[in-house]
């Protein structure tokens, strides 16, 4: 086929989107209704394959099946009759967008942006599975980036109902694409949603850190990583994250989380960032912390107020500035502003201090304590002037704005 030919007498083929080993993807023009749309047309040497037919028309089926906004839309099936040739194809909406995987190529997409697509193939593979449907072949490639910003999941090709037995085929070779199978894939193990859910880790670690948790050269490797191996944590400024990856690529599917509902609320309450690989982990920066804690207790209060001073911006941006030990470091320094005889810039960064306390009692109870000490400690609140920089700047925050 050509661009310019007309399928079926009403679908004008504009141009070729791409192509693989199962068929090829045309931008086209529906003459009847007078829209835009992807026709997706079986090639001719797999037209004369029963089990690629099949497969074509199992997909119309599937899609036809499912309706989610992040899911790309079927329109139409048809089947045309040239002699003894055979022409399948789908009809589908026309996503104008670029799919993940050459936005990947661009570099790793800005980290909010990233969870927010994540969330919304959960919700397809929520729809999917509802209905009954393992999609099997999660990866960048079958995920489209609309010009609106939106992911859509395509290409349901190999997509098999839940109460299908599927894994292995009679060939003995497995089904999906090798660096995103789960490993009840490789080892021929009845498949649910759950495998999908594993091909989604192998999605968020990449979107996390530029590459895929498994790089095996050859298949009998790569078998072996997602069969047994265990990837590097992701480095990610909320632990929250890094263990919803680290429980998506469990190898039993029992440990995974126990459906794409669960994934999309727990992205929902995850922090965005990423930490480089000379950032310093929020272990490192308690110590450097504690190390600040020690120098005023040996007589240099000053000195741990400075300490202090750079180090709260580094642990809001690498545990958050909402975090309980990003809170309880800017209590540390109203704690040495006090003994550095800033009783009074002490008692103004508690008060900015204890409404962002009101969720952690032990830790507000402290600030609280300290603060009505120093209020009423000789000269009052005022004592000691020279006021330490506003919460909201000592957080990286930036001034406020009169």
């Amino acid at each position: 086929m050509r661009a310019g030919d007309v399928l079926d007498g009403r679908y004008r083929l504009d141009r070729e989107l791409g192509r693989g080993g199962f068929g090829v993807v045309w931008a086209a023009h529906d003459r009847t209704i007078d829209r835009p749309v992807a026709v997706k047309v079986l090639t001719e040497e797999n037209a004369s394959d029963e089990e690629a037919v099949q497969r074509f028309i199992r997909e119309a089926k599937t899609v036809g099946s499912l309706t989610n906004p992040h899911i790309v839309t079927l329109h139409d099936y048809g089947r045309v009759q040239d002699g003894a040739w055979s022409t399948h194809y789908l009809v589908m909406e026309l996503v104008s967008g670029r799919p993940l995987s050459a936005v990947l190529k661009d570099g790793l997409p800005e980290h909010a942006l990233a969870l927010k697509w994540v969330r919304q193939v959960c919700k397809a593979l929520d729809a999917a599975h509802r209905s009954g449907v393992v999609h099997r072949d999660i990866k960048p490639e079958n995920i489209m980036i609309s010009g609106s910003g939106d992911a859509k999941v395509l290409d349901f090709g190999i997509a098999r109902l839940l109460s299908q037995s599927v894994g292995i085929t009679s060939t003995g070779s497995v089904i999906g694409t090798a660096p995103y199978l789960a490993p009840e894939c490789w080892s021929g193990a009845s498949i649910d949603g759950r495998a999908d859910l594993y091909a989604l880790g192998v999605l968020l670690y990449q979107l996390c850190t530029g590459r895929r948790p498994f790089t095996a050269d050859t298949p009998v490797a790569m078998m072996y990583q997602h069969l047994h191996d265990t990837p590097p944590t992701v480095r990610t400024t909320d632990p929250a994250l890094a263990a919803l990856v680290a429980q998506l690529l469990a190898k039993d599917p029992a440990d995974r989380p126990a459906d794409a509902a669960e994934v999309r609320r727990r992205l929902r309450d995850v922090r965005p960032g990423l930490l480089a690989p000379d950032d310093p982990s929020p272990e490192q920066l308690r110590r450097r912390a504690d190390q600040a804690w020690r120098i005023g207790a040996e007589g240099e209060p000053g000195m741990a107020v400075q300490v202090l001073e750079a180090l709260i911006p580094e642990f809001a941006r690498i545990c958050g500035p909402a975090d309980l030990r990003t809170l309880r470091t800017c209590h540390d320094l109203a704690v040495w502003l006090a003994r550095a005889g800033r009783q009074g810039a002490a008692a103004a960064l508690l008060r900015e201090l204890l409404p962002a306390l009101a969720g952690e009692p032990a830790a507000y109870e402290d600030a609280r304590r300290d603060l009505v000490r120093w209020e009423r400690g000789p000269g009052g609140p005022d004592q000691g002037g020279g006021a330490p920089p506003a919460l909201r700047v000592l957080l990286g925050g930036g001034p406020q704005n009169s």
